[in-house]
């Protein structure tokens, strides 16, 4: 039987689930010779495997790999060694969790072996929010919390992005490319403050978002000593000054029956409920206020890419925005538009936003009969799940349809489409994250259409969340 000839539609996102080989520094990094080794020995008596893995290069290890690869390299990781491994990352072993099963086993955490293990990979800027806790603070916290999400909550911030996405929008440049990726995380900023913080853009919010930059772009910092000029001690010093106005701001925003977040928190729980305090209150808004502007950001920057690499879905899309007149836009209509819906959710399957959960072992455990000694860091890589052969028919392609009713791909297996994790720390802001995402894109289809310059395919960098390296270069036509 002869192979067939692969076509260009056959290729589209190789990138994405193999490592590229397009240039002369991947042969460098496919070049570096095998140092295995098991990561423990198992108790004697157990019955337990070994977790296989590789050193890599000294300290280095498969750091760039993780940088440059993102998925693809935890791709082969479960090829090579199945789906517990291990391997060194700048001078730490860290335990790679692949496929669906392993993923909820850590996950579910039902021997509540593993705790979260953010703080150990990006510092100390999430200090105080729900993705830095742990039990039993952390599901206290978490209770009190769902009131700053329901229903009539969402609805307020929502109404307000929508309208700060249509007026920042008019700003944009049309009929020239332009990079979109400084733009949408920007754009991303201009519908954060005011549905937050009660604070309009210009110019207090632009200075807060800048504050809240300086602890993100600290996330992946190689150099962490608090010493002048570096960007651990810039994030630091933003940090402090972000606290504190929150802190002060509390008072304030829990008189003024605003319907921001900032005030929905500060009026949340009282008499048998519990109350958070001001500081408590501060911190989970900074977590707030970063989680909803980056991950959004870069679930946004992964869509426009898909559409417009996809004309005839952005065409889709664009209809179906166009058939509501409402205005003010609600989160009852962003919710009526399930085009669009499947076509965000199927962008962030390919590139998702939050393609790992970090763990660390507070106890010996196991995960599929594999041995993990207790402090161990584990990286749950949901993102490989979502591109797996074995769970999604032609992982490799753009193909919303695969979320539609009678399909239900996601629906394989409960891990298969996990963009927001699962268990405990299940994203609280899922549902406020995807409308705000919506919002946003809804404001765009209905002012422009929008191109990529022909054959273009963005050259994905996973340094932080991840973005086309290269900025993303976009034209836009205003609709007649």
């Amino acid at each position: 039987m002869t192979k067939r000839q692969e076509s260009p539609r056959d290729a589209e996102n190789l990138r994405l689930v193999a490592m590229d080989t397009s240039h002369w520094f991947d042969t460098v990094l496919r070049s570096i010779p095998p140092r295995g080794g098991e990561l423990a020995a198992p108790p004697a008596g157990s019955g337990l495997l070994p977790v296989h893995g590789d050193r890599g290069l000294p300290f280095v290890g498969f750091g760039i790999h993780m940088l440059r690869y993102g998925p693809a390299y935890q791709l082969q990781l479960l090829r090579r060694h199945g789906p517990v491994s291990w391997c060194q990352v700048f001078g730490r072993k860290v335990v790679m969790v692949s496929g669906p099963e392993a993923v909820q086993a850590v996950l579910a955490n039902k021997d509540k072996a593993f705790a979260t293990g953010w703080p150990d990979v990006i510092g100390p800027w999430f200090d105080g929010g729900l993705l830095a806790m742990n039990a039993p603070g952390h599901l206290g916290h978490r209770r009190l919390m769902q009131a700053a999400y329901d229903e009539g909550a969402l609805a307020g911030y929502i109404r307000c992005m929508a309208e700060d996405a249509h007026t920042a929008l008019g700003r944009w440049p049309t009929g020239r490319r332009f990079a979109a990726v400084p733009a949408i995380r920007e754009l991303s900023g201009q519908v954060t403050t005011r549905a937050i913080l009660g604070l309009p853009y210009e110019p207090a919010g632009r200075r807060i978002m800048r504050a809240a930059e300086e602890c993100i772009r600290a996330e992946t910092a190689a150099l962490r000593l608090r010493i002048p000029g570096t960007l651990w001690h810039r994030a630091h010093r933003a940090r402090r000054r972000l606290l504190a106005s929150l802190t002060r701001a509390v008072p304030g925003a829990g008189t003024r029956e605003g319907d921001d977040f900032l005030s929905v928190l500060s009026r949340v729980g009282g008499e048998g409920q519990g109350r958070f305090d001001s500081r408590e209150i501060a911190e989970h808004t900074l977590f707030t206020l970063i989680a909803s502007h980056d991950t959004t950001a870069a679930a946004t920057i992964a869509t426009v890419y898909f559409l417009g690499r996809h004309p005839e879905w952005q065409n889709r899309a664009r209809a179906e925005c166009l058939t509501s007149t409402e205005t003010p836009r609600t989160a009852a209509a962003l919710n009526r538009l399930e085009t669009l819906d499947s076509i965000i959710k199927e962008s962030i399957r390919l590139v998702s936003p939050s393609p790992i959960n970090m763990r660390v072992t507070i106890k010996d455990t196991e995960v599929l009969g594999h041995h993990l000694p207790a402090g161990q860091l584990v990286s749950v890589c949901t993102a490989v799940n979502q591109l797996l052969p074995e769970l999604w028919h032609r992982p490799q392609h753009f193909d919303p349809e695969r979320f539609a009713e009678g399909r239900n791909e996601d629906r394989v297996h409960r891990l298969a489409w996990a963009p927001f994790g699962s268990g405990q720390h299940k994203c609280i802001g899922m549902h406020f994250g995807m409308l705000k995402v919506k919002a946003t894109l809804d404001a765009l289809l209905r002012r422009f259409e929008w191109s990529l310059p022909d054959g273009y395919e963005a050259p994905w960098s996973f340094t932080s969340l991840p973005a086309p390296s290269d900025g993303l270069p976009l034209m836009l036509r205003p609709l007649r």
